[in-house]
């Protein structure tokens, strides 16, 4: 099965990136079992949740088979009940955000409001058929960086951007998960010539005119951080480095770490095992498969995160 691309927070770690539309981007989810007969349609469900920003579309469609051109307007799941719940403990409902359909399969809220960190949200789906789907995320913590050093740097030299973000407070049991991005600030409108010549060199080698646009480079991910790849000083704030690798473009660049929860970390961790070609490989929720999702009565991902970003300035090594 497949359906749309996915969002950049999960782009492909270091490698070539499909090309997709969110915070970054992310989907169309479940997909197709190799070692398993085709399952029927279902409703994929793509909707990221960013603590402190307003609440995002909830986009609805139905997989198609893998050999089958993904057309959204063709895919959409048109004229369901959509509604996203604050819920406060497993009874008490604060809140009902209601959406309405502004396109084929892009559901938005009435009423504009922010969604909340440390907060949970349950969806609730009825289609015009009568199939229900549902799914619940928990929102991280508010983050910020409290420390950012080597901020002004030579690419791949002695002194690699670190930063330091505020301790994350948390009910779960399970350990942090970050995700870094780094995204170009350069001018894309300029000709492809002259962005080519930014390229950083593991992306210039690996760009391919006939086949790639600049733009699947703008964005790129480190994948999933978990605590072996982080440092806590005493007062716990984690300090965490950038990959050199995650930088695709020479110049103004922005970093930002984003903690995740419990659904976009097992979607990004499954897409990272599991695409073809090694980790990322361009594939989105609804063409990756065996996922190890959290959508009740459908599939697709219904997660949530927060960010803090910093700008970085990243230079030329001298020419010997």
């Amino acid at each position: 099965m497949s359906s749309a691309p996915p969002s950049n927070l999960y782009a492909p770690p270091m490698t070539r990136l499909s090309a997709v539309s969110i915070v970054l981007l992310v989907v169309g989810l479940l997909g197709c079992d190799a070692t398993a007969p085709a399952p029927e349609s279902q409703i994929v469900v793509e909707a990221y949740l960013q603590g402190g920003a307003p609440m995002p579309p909830i986009r609805l469609t139905r997989s198609v088979e893998t050999d089958d051109a993904y057309v959204p307007s063709e895919a959409a799941v048109r004229e369901a009940t959509v509604e996203v719940r604050r819920r406060a403990g497993e009874e008490t409902v604060e809140e009902t955000i209601a959406f309405t359909e502004e396109e084929p399969g892009l559901y938005r809220p009435v009423t504009p409001v922010r969604v909340r960190s440390r907060t949970t949200y349950e969806l609730s789906v009825r289609t015009s058929d009568g199939a229900q789907v549902t799914a619940t995320t928990t929102v991280p913590d508010t983050i910020s960086i409290a420390e950012a050093e080597n901020t002004d740097v030579v690419y791949q030299g002695p002194d690699q951007p670190t930063f330091t973000i505020t301790t994350p407070q948390s009910d779960r049991a399970q350990q942090d998960v970050l995700v870094l991005t780094t995204t170009s600030l350069l001018d894309f409108g300029r000709p492809e010539s002259q962005l080519r010549e930014e390229l950083t060199p593991f992306y210039a080698e690996d760009y391919d005119p006939d086949e790639d646009s600049l733009d699947v480079f703008r964005t790129t991910s480190s994948g999933v951080l978990n605590e072996a790849n982080f440092d806590r000083d005493a007062a716990g704030r984690i300090t965490t480095r950038l990959p050199w690798i995650s930088v695709a473009f020479y110049g103004p660049n922005e970093a930002a770490i984003h903690v995740i929860d419990n659904n976009l970390f097992d979607l990004i961790r499954s897409q990272q095992a599991q695409s073809p070609g090694g980790p990322g490989g361009g594939l989105g929720p609804g063409e990756i498969p065996n996922v190890i999702e959290h959508v009740n009565g459908g599939t697709g991902v219904f997660g949530s995160y927060v960010r803090a970003t910093q700008q970085l300035q990243v230079r030329r090594p001298e020419r010997p």
